[in-house]
């Protein structure tokens, strides 16, 4: 009777251990799918944070570049100034020269029509704009203040090219047409580069900024990353314990059939001997066994 309800028990114990094993099983396979797919996810996550990356790289690359090109044109125009101030200030002592000369010269050439007819100029101008004159009369003025006008420059362009005649004058005309227009190709190229510079600085400024954006995405992507593969790490600890209880289980299992194979057989053995002795009690009392009877006596081990 031992043996019969052990034989129960140990049944029924391997049947809740079998239904055990197909729920293990069946938790192994959860944590593979969840851990396969929190790998997928965190690659997902992986790979578009390195293509933004790459791309913050490739931006502080060209943002670096732009940087070091508006710093080179920064001293550039600042040498350029100075030269073009070195200029000025050359043109400035030039003219201051020239004055003087001009000055010298003019003493040496008769002036006195040129300030008379200046003189006539600035009377009829005055008197135009000042007295009440009928239409013929204006009329009459503004004719000769045209012609005075006309007269004066003629004058001040013979003038000129007499003053031109001399090798001084002439020779420091030239000087200052050169200085002149030195100093204003020094200001064009200070106008372009200073263009450029600020190009660069709202180019510079707008990149800066799609890199802070760029950079932050990047940042978010990596702590999905970080998130998802913790996860992946997650279940695969949990996996691998329910891997490992599966595998105990298996044992505990297999071990228990052959515990309950053990049982059975000693029950068959048991059974066996207790007819056996029974079937022997008769044959000592003189009964008459059959083939079967004798057969069953001889494997007990009692013939």
């Amino acid at each position: 009777m031992n043996y019969f309800y052990r034989s129960v028990i140990m049944t029924d114990l391997l049947e809740e251990f079998e239904s055990k094993r197909e729920s293990l099983r069946a938790e192994v396979e959860e944590h593979i799918k969840r851990r396969d797919a929190a790998n997928e996810e965190a690659q997902k996550f992986a790979k578009k944070r390195d293509e933004l990356n790459a791309r913050t790289h490739e931006l502080r690359e060209e943002a670096k570049k732009k940087i070091a090109e508006k710093n080179d044109l920064i001293e550039k125009i600042k040498k350029l100034r100075e030269e073009k101030e070195a200029h000025y200030r050359e043109l400035s002592r030039l003219r201051e020269e020239y004055k003087k000369l001009k000055a010298s010269a003019v003493q040496k050439i008769n002036t006195k029509d040129i300030k008379s007819k200046e003189r006539e100029l600035q009377y009829l101008e005055k008197k135009q704009q000042t007295t009440e004159l009928s239409k013929e009369d204006e009329n009459k003025i503004i004719t000769e203040i045209r012609r005075l006008t006309n007269e004066i420059k003629r004058m001040k362009a013979e003038r000129d090219d007499e003053l031109l005649k001399n090798t001084d004058i002439k020779e420091i005309t030239q000087k200052i047409n050169e200085e002149r227009k030195a100093g204003e190709d020094y200001k064009k190229q200070i106008e372009e580069i200073s263009n450029r510079i600020s190009e660069l600085s709202e180019q510079i400024t707008s990149e800066l900024q799609v890199l802070d954006n760029v950079r932050k995405e990047a940042d978010e992507n990596h702590e999905q990353f970080v998130k998802y593969n913790q996860e992946a790490e997650k279940e695969h600890q949990a996996f691998i314990k329910a891997k490992n209880d599966l595998r105990d289980l298996e044992k505990a299992i297999s071990a228990l059939r052959n515990k309950n194979r053990s049982t059975r057989k000693k029950e068959k053995e048991n059974e066996l001997q207790q007819k056996a002795s029974e079937l022997f009690e008769r044959f000592k009392n003189g009964e008459q066994l059959t083939t079967e009877d004798l057969l069953i006596l001889q494997k007990a081990g009692f013939l």
